[in-house]
């Protein structure tokens, strides 16, 4: 189990019947239990968005160089999507400038090893339309120019590290001019292999759109407002197909997802597996917190025996006036 402790202004859900537990930091989750040791940390560092403007690039310096001050040090950073502002409906200009951007502070903060998480602002030119629709045989077109930035053979992989199995997913999935959570026949045949091929390791699977998060419904665009008719959710908010992709993680060693992509903080346990969702380094897009949930990011401690710590960590970013 995690070992997440919340706190008194956290809201904590819980449906026995279902095997449901979500904890919603509004703070962030503060209280923790002694970390046990040894250990594997991991920073997860999701949603940067990074952009020229509004110095954007000196609050994710900021970020990284808040790691410094993580004691042990993080073994490795995920990043959890999201890189750049917005590349889906950007030139390959603008593109250009923002990832030269996020590079350039990427590798002047940190020399710790980074496994990406492709995120739907990273995608190229999915929704450029102005002042026509971006021909598909535009350079970089689509999850290209991502892969190239990143360093990714290919958006799905996985690795091993310190008795776990990670598990690195690819859900930004299209559908005419945007894009929804799913993972499409070849890349969930792959997983179904990766999974069956592993049989005692626990497993840790990172993706940009939650596979579950309760937060999606309650607290996200409708800032926590009472709707007028009945909640509703969108797959670009959820993974589309999320009932029996759980019910696959559930028949294997997954002990733990994490995403991004809300900028919220939640912790949802269903079917003994735990989804953690982590708040943006952004923030609202580093106009300050978004809703209750600043900007900050998670680390993760992982040990042999398939338990884990989280934490939420904010760094003190202030957003310009």
């Amino acid at each position: 189990m995690s070992h997440i402790s919340p706190s008194r202004r956290d809201v904590v859900l819980g449906a026995l019947g279902a095997g449901v537990v979500l904890t919603v930091g509004v703070d962030a989750l503060r209280a923790q239990a002694p970390v046990k040791s040894p250990g594997l940390r991991v920073a997860h560092l999701s949603d940067m968005h990074v952009k020229p403007e509004a110095q954007n690039g000196e609050g994710y310096a900021q970020a990284l160089d808040s790691l410094k001050k993580l004691d042990p040090q993080p073994a490795f950073i995920v990043t959890g999507g999201d890189h750049v502002m917005d590349v889906m409906q950007s030139t390959r200009e603008r593109g250009d400038v923002q990832w030269d951007l996020y590079q350039r502070v990427l590798e002047q903060n940190t020399k710790l090893k980074v496994y990406p998480v492709l995120g739907n602002h990273d995608v190229f030119g999915w929704r450029t339309k102005t002042p026509t629709t971006l021909p598909e045989d535009t350079p970089g077109y689509g999850k290209a120019m991502a892969m190239d930035r990143l360093g990714l053979k290919r958006t799905y992989y996985s690795f091993d590290g310190g008795g776990w199995k990670f598990v690195v997913l690819d859900n930004i999935a299209r559908r005419g001019g945007g894009y929804y959570g799913d993972l499409g026949a070849e890349q969930t045949e792959w997983l179904h292999g990766e999974l069956d091929a592993n049989p005692s390791k626990p497993v840790c699977i990172f993706s940009h759109i939650p596979i579950a998060s309760l937060c999606a419904f309650f607290f996200h665009y409708g800032g926590g407002k009472t709707p007028k008719e009945f909640w509703k959710i969108g797959d670009n908010l959820m993974h589309r197909d999320s009932k029996p992709l759980i019910a696959l993680l559930a028949d294997h060693n997954v002990k733990l997802c994490v995403s991004g992509h809300i900028h919220l903080l939640d912790h949802v346990r269903y079917m003994g597996v735990d989804f953690v969702c982590d708040g943006a380094v952004s923030g609202g897009w580093w106009g300050g917190p978004f809703q209750e949930c600043a900007e900050g990011y998670g680390v993760f401690d992982f040990y042999p025996d398939g338990t884990f710590d989280h934490r939420y960590v904010t760094y003190g970013w202030k957003a310009p006036k």
